[in-house]
């Protein structure tokens, strides 16, 4: 494993991280053993565990790593988030998302329950959790941040961006106006938009904000684990995103097959490798239902991709991997 530092932050993390998305929720499939995949990931060398009270019901994201952080927390950097109305009801279709709450009163209260979900005494990274643009310009509410951090109830500040692609005005508004240590974004080697727009902005600023790249995978389209013929159960997210756009996926992946063919890398470790191969991606968080994957995705920071293959795969972007899609990516967006 290798590490990297979250921009000119001093915060230090491996770069392949670990969500507990997998382990409270069942929309990639069911986990069963939660506590072996947590010590699986920090035996594979991952120090970079993200997690959410929304992860599950009743806060089961976080509460669930309470005995792990109790024998581990000074081995790792934590990341919960901040935002949802965790009583409020959620629908049951797909990502569909409780309301968010965002008063200064509320991420307070947010703050000690998710700490004492978690057992400890302080959160690293504290993210807004796909925060709309409303929160990002809220001064009040960032001032309230800030409290939290002199208070020692947290340490670095983040953006999340989510749950689908896009929330451009969003990233660009945290990257200009707030202290961010760093911006968590849907982002790989086939949906490089917004991210690339992110990166640039932050050299612009001058931020101190590094990237976390979600779904390196693109849905698994990436990492061969499933095909084109898969049928997903209802209670898997995938079975409710657009059918042509996935096919567009499996038709941009078959032209990176030179990442992997020949090369020791498997799939899914040349899909992190790519993003990685971007110093200004500091981690990856790809998802993970069994050991295996994270002992594969972990080993991916062994096979970084040569000049010749970035180049390759750049100017496979630049054509659109030669593909003409079925379906027109609308980004998503407040207003």
């Amino acid at each position: 494993m290798r590490y990297r530092k979250f921009g000119t932050s001093e915060l230090q993390v491996s770069e392949v991280g670990f969500g507990t998305w997998t382990l409270a929720s069942d929309w990639w499939g069911v986990v069963e053993d939660k506590r072996g995949m947590l010590d699986a990931a920090l035996n594979a060398g991952i120090t970079f565990f993200d997690t959410s009270p929304v992860y599950g019901d009743d806060g089961l994201g976080e509460s669930l790593m309470a005995d792990f952080l109790a024998n581990h927390r000074d081995e790792i950097v934590l990341t919960t988030k901040c935002g949802y109305d965790i009583s409020a009801n959620r629908k049951t279709k797909g990502q569909s998302e409780r309301p968010h709450d965002w008063r200064p009163e509320s991420i307070r209260e947010q703050c000690e329950s998710s700490l004492k979900r978690l057992g400890i005494e302080y959160i690293d990274l504290y993210q807004l959790h796909n925060a709309r643009i409303e929160p990002i310009l809220d001064d009040d509410l960032w001032a309230a941040l800030e409290d939290l951090r002199t208070d020692g109830k947290i340490g670095e500040i983040g953006v999340a961006l989510g749950p689908a692609i896009g929330w451009v005005e969003e990233g660009l508004e945290a990257i200009r106006r707030r202290p961010i240590c760093s911006l968590q974004t849907v982002y790989n080697v086939i949906e490089q938009e917004p991210g690339r727009t992110f990166v640039e902005e932050s050299i612009a600023h001058g931020s101190k904000a590094g990237m976390i790249s979600r779904v390196p995978h693109a849905s698994d389209a990436l990492s061969g684990r499933v095909t084109r013929e898969t049928v997903f159960p209802p209670s898997d997210h995938r079975s409710h995103r657009n059918r042509d756009n996935m096919l567009d996926n499996f038709d941009k992946a078959d032209t990176l097959a030179f990442l992997w063919e020949g090369t020791g890398r498997t799939r899914g470790q040349a899909a992190i490798a790519a993003i990685l191969s971007n110093p200004n991606f500091t981690n990856v968080l790809p998802t993970c239902v069994t050991v295996e994957e994270i002992d594969e995705y972990a080993a991916a920071t062994e096979f970084p991709l040569t000049p010749d293959e970035i180049d390759a795969v750049e100017a496979l972007w630049s054509t659109n991997f030669g593909v003409t899609n079925r379906y027109q990516m609308k980004l998503k967006a407040s207003r």
